[in-house]
């Protein structure tokens, strides 16, 4: 399996002062629990490992427990002790058993110097659905999504270029022969995606007519998925949404009749929130702020982001179509690079949830709309996926002329720079990054 930068991650939670218990969250599928199996080996003796998937583990844990009935059971079931900074407690699925979620309060309080992992792709579906309850303070989360494209590029062994992009700063030039390896590489990370599996039987050589069948089973098991978690009445809502969305992602949507249906408003909504929850697709709302906080405009349309560029390509039918691909911006209509775009903005929050906005103008003012947007370090981040000269970025200047604390990003084909564009009355910085920095997009440059 691939090294996985929540690795690094969970090995600063292992050292850290006061830590609390772990609940890894991520959509199925996104190696959750391949990568806590690794950072196990590495910093463990031991792992105690309970897959609430099996019925075998699940059946031991039903009803009320202690500390003390779940240590008798490891030694007695498992054959294991759970020695103190030695053995590290990973609980997959926890989402199946109340019995073990209400415990992960008791190993807070009483077994701190215990190391405890919990994964749980349908945890907040089962909140939602079943009044299941996590210990509020007692815990501490962190979040996994697909393979961001650094992380790509380390699963294809391209450790050399992947230091340099890690490191190369606005005054460097970046040559145009990597320029153009690093684009090609990123135009085949768009095409394949970063779910888990995908890339890694990818890299194996096969081609994209194997990798479909791989795509259909992973939106085929997130269909099944939603009976686990939603009643039967509703359930024909979700596995529309499921099989729709992707041919909206990187767009702005609408609840009502969403997808040519002829489904209400209220039936969509709950829809897209639950999948939300469960880390399928994210909604980014629109906000007119000019400073912070970023305030959402909740009856605004929500640009919509799927949980993989790879399952969106499948679902629209246009891999094949990558292999002659020379601009990201010119395909789709840029939908499938806000797409891209949005993916490894969001796969950058790990230890807390993200919140991404896109900016819109008032219409009175004048329209103008920014692709995203968000706090970064107490300034409002402005982010535009486009090519072309700068002074075709509209909308981002616009942005920049109404919020005083700002900064400017695009993101295109084009090089690595630095530049100042003339705005109302002042001067704006401008930084230019190529698609394949997107991972650094909340670095300090």
């Amino acid at each position: 399996m691939f090294n996985r930068k929540i690795i690094e991650y969970l090995i600063k939670w292992k050292d850290k002062k006061g830590r609390k218990p772990l609940i890894l969250r991520g959509a199925r599928q996104v190696g959750k629990t391949s990568a806590v199996l690794m950072f196990a080996e590495k910093c463990f003796e031991d792992v105690v490992y309970l897959n609430l998937e099996k019925a075998e583990h699940l059946n031991l844990f039903k009803g009320k427990i202690s500390l003390e009935d779940f240590e008798k059971i490891i030694k007695i079931k498992f054959q294991q002790r759970i020695i103190p900074q030695k053995t590290v407690v990973f609980i997959d699925e926890i989402q199946n058993s109340p019995a073990l979620t209400k415990l992960l309060r008791f190993f807070y309080e009483d077994r701190s110097e215990v190391h405890v992992i919990a994964a749980g792709s349908l945890l907040q579906a089962k909140i939602e659905r079943e009044g299941l309850s996590v210990p509020v303070g007692r815990v501490e989360y962190a979040y996994l999504y697909p393979l961001d494209f650094f992380e790509y590029l380390e699963a294809k062994n391209e450790t050399g270029l992947l230091h340099f992009l890690k490191s190369v700063s606005l005054d460097e030039s970046i040559p145009q022969g990597i320029h153009q390896e690093a684009l090609k590489l990123f135009y085949e990370y768009t095409m394949v995606g970063g779910m888990p599996e995908i890339v890694k039987v990818f890299l194996e050589g096969e081609n994209i007519e194997v990798l479909k069948n791989i795509y259909s089973s992973l939106l085929t098991g997130y269909a099944e998925d939603v009976y686990k978690y939603s009643s039967l009445a509703n359930s024909k809502y979700l596995t529309f949404v499921i099989d729709t969305a992707p041919l909206y992602a990187g767009t702005n949507i609408t609840y009502e009749k969403f997808g040519a249906s002829n489904f209400r408003s209220r039936e969509m909504k709950m829809s897209f929130d639950l999948l939300e929850k469960v880390m399928l697709l994210y909604q980014a709302m629109a906000t007119k702020s000019i400073e912070l906080p970023l305030v959402p405009q909740r009856k605004r349309p929500k640009k919509l982001l799927f949980l993989d560029v790879g399952l969106v390509n499948y679902q629209m039918g246009i891999q094949e179509k990558f292999l002659t691909l020379r601009d990201l911006n010119d395909f789709y209509r840029g939908r499938i690079a806000e797409q891209i775009v949005g993916q490894n903005i969001l796969s950058q929050f790990m230890n807390y949830s993200a919140k991404i906005f896109y900016w819109a103008k008032q219409k009175p003012m004048g329209s103008a709309e920014v692709d995203f947007c968000l706090n970064k370090e107490g300034s409002i981040l402005g982010i535009e996926v486009k090519s072309g000269s700068s002074k075709r970025l509209k909308s981002l200047l616009s942005f920049g002329n109404a919020i005083k604390n700002c900064q400017l990003l695009r993101i295109y084909s084009g090089e690595l720079k630095k530049e100042r564009i003339k705005g109302n009355n002042k001067t704006i910085s401008l930084i230019s990054l190529p698609f394949y920095l997107v991972p650094r997009i909340l670095d300090k440059f």
